[in-house]
């Protein structure tokens, strides 16, 4: 009887052993079935790992491009370095060159965003990849294809942010490609000794150079992922929105994408600041004798080692390198009109039929500066506040418009008015550029959902925070936000309504509100997201700011309002 108990528990146990091995099996099966595999690439071949999303694959840090030091500094991008054998990319690429501690935890960008070290990987001058997720099941899907390009002033940034992960985003049935390319003085320095160097006889604009170069990477390579070329979205937040206005003004781009996402773009369609290229190499000139306290030879700014950028100060003793050389080079202007990348015409976008053929999806949030620039605690004096109102344009109207009841009051209102300000700037070229192209479709947003937590009340819908809800990245994971329902929500509904976009170029879909055009058939709409919902909406919930500002930007950049007289 015990024997025969021992061969009946073995044989149960041979039995769930099988099991094991057929579940295993079926498992492997069903990952296979919803993985693209191996894919052949510009420099050999890669494979994904998946995410925590079933059916979406990652691939980490593909480089796009070669190393961008010693020699090739200051340089166009230069071709993939080759390797052998399946590259596992299972591991994000190396930051582009950047002080990677600059937002360091305790503080307000390092507690938000910059927390996990599983998310910060090292800087290097090997920085020019990109990252993709996609949900394919096999090759040649032919799936709409969204690019991301980071933000971060053009000073700092990388593409694998965590609220930048995608995969939530890539599940509703888009490919998704969060790009690098160089910051600072290496992504803009211009000179007449580059200049002189180059087959283009320019310089500077080489982070737009990195931007086209990884576009036309997707072009040749995304099929391999399931994505179609021929139907690519760019999109940015921050300086990566003005980088993606950029690459509507670059002759360089035209082709290599058909719709564009700005969020935060500051200036809209507007004139964005930039320098003639010629006025830029003397700026810059002055600005590397300044930072270094002697000439330096091309050469000799080629032969600085990587490391001493971040660990060496400047001529001063005190200031960080990189630090010295983005204050003194890349300040008021980073891009140049150089005739190549961009020339005196097409950096114009309201010129009549400058967008024909594009579709846009541009806003911003309610309190883009809190961030940026605030303190909770920071108060203004009554005439610290007119000389604020004074350098946003405003006439005396403003006097009537805004008006604190105390210092720190007036320092918050102060911070509020430079947000309502670049709405309308959103909204006024968006409806100016609607009425000046014919085949041209552009949707407006205004994003005034307040996280929750961490100084809410101060801080409310800052800079960066629409990045969670687009991207449907929150998680309830520890150090993020303590999200709620309403969250949760908004994020399912502006990943949806941005998705629809990449892939038709119309942010409408099953199940969402109708979101109509920035026009002035359409009165001005655009689409307010607040606690959890989208709204259409003609204006604010302050119409005498709205029009203030309003008025302000047609004055000052010598418009005709295209909703009146309709």
């Amino acid at each position: 009887m015990f024997r025969s108990r021992n061969k009946s528990a073995s044989h149960i146990l041979k039995m769930a052993a099988m099991a094991g091995v057929v579940s295993m099996i079926s498992q492997a099966q069903g990952l296979a079935a919803n993985s693209i595999g191996t894919v052949s690439v510009e420099g050999g071949k890669v494979s994904g790992v998946e995410t925590d999303v079933s059916g979406v694959e990652v691939f980490k840090g593909i480089p796009f491009a070669g190393p961008t030091g010693g020699e090739n500094r200051f340089k166009p991008p230069q071709p993939v370095v080759k390797w052998d054998g399946v590259k596992k990319a299972d591991t994000w690429g190396d930051q582009v060159l950047q002080d990677i501690h600059g937002n360091p935890t305790g503080q307000f960008w390092g507690d938000e965003f910059y927390f996990d070290p599983a998310f910060l990987p090292k800087a290097s001058e090997n920085g020019l990849n990109l990252n993709v997720w996609t949900p394919a099941n096999r090759k040649g899907e032919k799936l709409p294809v969204y690019v991301w390009i980071h933000g971060g002033g053009n000073h700092h940034g990388y593409g694998s942010e965590m609220e930048f992960y995608a995969s939530k985003l890539a599940a509703k049935g888009i490919v998704v490609v969060a790009i690098q390319y160089r910051t600072g003085v290496p992504g803009f320095l211009a000179l007449p000794e580059l200049s002189a160097e180059s087959p283009n006889k320019v310089s500077g604009n080489y982070a737009m150079l990195d931007q086209i170069t990884a576009l036309k990477w997707v072009r040749d390579n995304i099929a391999g992922f399931g994505g179609d070329p021929k139907n690519v979205t760019i999109g940015g937040q921050s300086a990566g929105a003005r980088n993606s206005t950029m690459l509507l003004r670059s002759p360089l781009a035209k082709g290599l994408f058909h719709r564009a996402v700005i969020e935060s773009g500051f200036t809209g369609l507007l004139p964005s600041p930039m320098t003639p290229l010629a006025d830029r190499e003397k700026q810059n000139a002055k600005a590397i004798e300044q930072v270094f306290g002697k000439p330096m030879s091309l050469a000799d700014l080629r032969a600085i080692p990587t490391d001493d950028f971040i660990s060496k100060t400047a001529a001063d003793g005190k200031t960080q390198l990189y630090e010295a050389l983005h204050k003194a080079a890349n300040i008021p202007a980073q891009h140049a009109i150089d005739g190549y990348v961009f020339t005196d015409k097409s950096v114009d976008l309201l010129r009549p039929h400058a967008l024909d053929g594009i579709d846009i999806m541009m806003g911003g949030t309610s309190d883009e500066y809190t961030s940026l620039m605030g303190g909770p605690d920071k108060t203004m004096t009554d005439a610290e506040f007119a000389e604020a109102m004074g350098k946003l344009g405003y006439d005396e109207a403003w006097k009537q418009v805004y008006r604190p009841s105390n210092p720190l009051e007036a320092y918050r209102m102060s911070l509020r008015a430079k947000s309502d300000y670049n709405l309308q700037a959103y909204l006024v070229s968006a409806e100016t550029a609607k009425k000046r192209n014919k085949d041209f479709n552009i949707y407006a947003y205004y994003f005034n959902n307040a996280p929750p937590g961490r100084n809410s009340e101060f801080y409310g819908s800052f800079h960066s925070s629409d990045l969670w809800y687009f991207f449907n990245s929150l998680r309830n994971k520890e150090s993020q936000r303590f999200w709620t329902g309403a969250d949760f929500r908004m994020a399912e509904t502006m990943s949806s309504y941005l998705a629809n976009f990449v892939k038709t170029g119309n942010p409408n879909g099953k199940g969402l509100t109708k979101w109509p055009q920035a026009s002035a058939a359409n009165d001005g709409s655009f689409m307010r997201f607040h606690d959890g919902y989208a709204t259409v909406v003609t204006g604010t919930p302050y119409p005498e700011r709205d029009k203030l500002n309003r008025d302000t930007i047609l004055r000052v950049n010598k418009l005709k309002d295209p909703v009146a007289g309709k």
